[in-house]
């Protein structure tokens, strides 16, 4: 399988640090900021522009990010590496993300859209 692209990774890691970034925003007084870029990724703009523009960055794997000083709330490491082993995947097929049902058995749901993931067989 073909590694994924530099903009797949960067909505892989955006999509994933949404809940964590939701707070550092309401924290940091930049959430009307923040909502401005989700909707812009989740209309099909790039994620990477929209890292660039919040003052953050992917690391070479592309599944973590790291503030870069420039938002006072968003210093700070908080994205565990993204896990590849699961069945469910972006439900608008962009994103190379992938998880697991949870503890109680429930399917993820993409942090962008809301909506659940897509199941994918192996």
């Amino acid at each position: 399988m073909e590694a994924p692209n530099a903009e797949q990774r960067a909505l892989a890691a955006f999509c994933g640090s949404l809940p964590r970034l939701r707070e550092q925003a309401a924290a940091g007084y930049w959430a009307d900021r923040l909502d401005m870029h989700v909707e812009e990724v989740e209309a099909g703009g790039s994620a990477l522009a929209a890292c660039a523009e919040l003052g953050l960055v992917t690391d070479e794997r592309g599944y973590t990010m790291r503030g870069d000083g420039n938002l006072a709330a968003a210093s700070v490491d908080w994205l565990r590496a993204a896990s590849v082993v699961g069945d469910y995947g972006c439900p608008l097929g962009r994103c190379a993300r992938r998880a697991t049902r949870d503890d109680a058995g429930r399917p993820p749901r993409c942090d962008l859209t809301g909506e659940r993931m897509r199941f994918r067989s192996a």
